[in-house]
């Protein structure tokens, strides 16, 4: 599975597969070769390519590595262009919700001339078996519904039309 890794300032694309007793990681194209040596509530105790790292988690985005602090957020990559293809949008005078990924249209929450408010639910589209929701980017009124309940959409596609 695919993730965006954020440390501090500093993104990465990672993935990570299971390796007999250990993980392989891969992050930028570098791979790394890593075994969980202990694991306890907040503790962890990881070998990385032979070398013992200390873990804890200091808080819901803040790593403890060897005395270290740092910032960090993973995001499914998935995930992420959704949440990209909203934020791209949100600044035109038209935002148009396009679809990061293709997939099957569940439903349509809203109608043509609907008025709608930022984060408000609008389509729901399944892809690699997972239900997502597409929410407005803008307050707005919606201008053009490019898709219906049970089509299929193709990555790119233009779902919604909000000015």
């Amino acid at each position: 599975m695919a993730y965006i890794i954020k440390i501090e300032d500093k993104e990465f694309k990672g993935d990570i597969t299971k390796a007999g007793n250990s993980f392989k990681v891969l992050l930028d194209g570098k791979e790394f070769q890593v075994e969980f040596a202990q694991f306890d509530k907040d503790k962890l105790t990881l070998i990385i390519d032979n070398k013992p790292y200390q873990i804890f988690l200091d808080s819901d985005y803040t790593l403890n590595i060897n005395g270290e602090l740092y910032n960090f957020e993973v995001i499914d990559e998935q995930v992420a262009k959704v949440l990209k293809s909203g934020a791209e949008v949100a600044h035109k005078k038209e935002a148009i919700v396009t679809a990061p990924m293709p997939g099957l249209v569940i439903e349509v929450e809203v109608k043509e001339g609907e008025s709608v408010k930022k984060g408000q639910g609008l389509l729901i589209i399944e892809a690699m078996k997972m239900q997502n929701e597409f929410k407005s980017p803008r307050d707005g009124i919606v201008k053009k519904i490019m898709v219906q309940k049970g089509q299929t959409v193709n990555s790119k596609d233009t779902l919604i039309i909000i000015e």
